[in-house]
């Protein structure tokens, strides 16, 4: 479907706005962009320690309220209310478009698609394989067309980008008839983000380098190697489960153990998987908090625990950066993105302490200024360039949404890369 084709789907002398959906394992993303691409405004639904908070931005400015449970479980239908109240947009029927963040393993969702009733059933599929984050997804997308059944709602894949990964890389040591038959191999997710970085890194800076590790550090965690524009290597894998540690996920974990567990706690199949994805990682180890910012004051304060957690947690994420640099055969750029890679200094700083045998390091003084904010931390001496760059896949799932309904891809802009 053209854009042309559904153009009529908003009222005629209306101004066609897209809305933008993208809901993590523990937020909520919400978003108003005109047709042309502009972002108009953005609500950012969290929990943070006790608190439910919801901060717009609009016209460079941005509030935060403090919301109830119920209209952060209800976030679609609050956001809106909150559009039109605040003039962003006069009515629903403005929006001609909807698009949403996908996180699915299985081929299918390799690429981006309208969300028709196939498309659905195969959500319905995928949910038993990671339920996560797709059970969301299949909400949203229901909640989507009760109130906009007219337009279409289009599915942004998470792990196209990665679709460049060699069959060594993606590849699990199973049987080739088994990998088929479930399409069970690595798929890797975070891949919006990855190329909201890569995007924005372009216009910033111009010609970049051809071996880049990104660190997207939020409630998930990937760490992914790009290589001349393309996806070389990423720590998620079949699900969003596997790699480094997370604020409630396990990350890698031998399969034995996991038996095992499975076991002696007598939990298998769903209980299981939640088990993994919302009672381990940094909540897991520190039995206290899964937010890093909790953990350093806990750290501080000579909690053991907190500090094991945090130590485990920097121990992987160094691990996967040699390993990439290593596959790759050099770094030329380290970047740290998302909530915790953008908003703690501590962290980066503890997480490149030590990494100068690879020719990384940071400076201090810059890196304690640059909180939130995108910034070069290269230190003196350092052989790799290391910044800190703000992740916006809103804005990318509006771009990625913009080609399909056009039938143009848009370039994610390889020519500006230095050879």
């Amino acid at each position: 479907m053209h854009f042309a084709d559904q153009s009529q789907s908003a009222s005629n002398g209306m101004e066609k706005k897209y809305l933008i959906v993208n809901n993590g394992s523990a937020s909520g993303k919400y978003a108003i962009y005109k047709e042309t691409g502009e972002k108009i405004i953005s609500a950012h639904l969290e929990l943070d320690e006790k608190d439910y908070i919801c901060t717009f931005e609009m016209n460079d400015l941005s509030d935060s309220i403090n919301i109830s449970k119920s209209d952060f479980e209800d976030g679609l239908n609050f956001s809106l209310s909150n559009f039109i109240s605040r003039g962003a947009l006069k009515d629903k029927k403005e929006i001609c478009a909807v698009g949403v963040r996908v996180v699915a393993p299985g081929l299918y969702f390799l690429e981006n698609k309208i969300t028709d009733s196939v498309y659905e059933k195969k959500m319905l599929e995928a949910r038993e394989k990671a339920p996560l984050h797709i059970s969301m997804t299949i909400e949203d997308v229901r909640r989507l067309k009760k109130i906009f059944n007219k337009i279409p709602i289009v599915g942004i894949s998470d792990s196209s980008f990665h679709e460049s990964m060699s069959k060594s890389v993606e590849r699990y040591a199973i049987s080739k008839e088994i990998t088929e038959k479930y399409e069970v191999q690595r798929y890797g997710y975070h891949g919006i983000s990855v190329k909201s970085i890569l995007f924005k890194l372009g216009g910033m800076l111009g010609p970049l380098p051809r071996r880049i590790i990104i660190c997207h550090l939020g409630g998930g965690v990937s760490i992914t190697a790009v290589k001349d524009c393309k996806s070389f290597e990423t720590s998620m894998g079949f699900t969003p489960l596997e790699g480094a540690v997370m604020a409630t996920r396990a990350g890698d974990i031998d399969p034995g153990a996991i038996s095992y567990l499975s076991e002696k706690l007598g939990i298998a199949g769903e209980k299981l998987r939640d088990f993994l994805n919302n009672k381990c990682g940094l909540l897991g180890v520190s039995g206290k908090s899964s937010s890093v910012k909790d953990l350093f004051k806990l750290e501080s304060e000579g909690d053991k625990d907190a500090k094991l957690a945090l130590d485990i947690y920097v121990h992987r994420i160094k691990k996967y950066i040699g390993a990439y640099h290593t596959v790759m055969g050099g770094t030329d750029m380290l970047i740290f993105s998302a909530t915790v890679g953008e908003r703690s200094f501590l962290m980066r700083n503890r997480i490149c302490e030590g990494l100068d045998v690879l020719g990384i390091r940071i400076d201090k003084d810059k890196n304690e200024r640059s909180e939130g904010i995108n910034s070069d931390i290269t230190g003196t001496g350092s052989r790799t360039k290391v910044m800190v760059v703000k992740t916006d896949e809103m804005t990318q799932i509006a771009r990625d949404m913009r080609s399909i309904l056009s039938g143009k891809p848009e370039p994610l802009g390889c020519g500006i890369f230095s050879k």
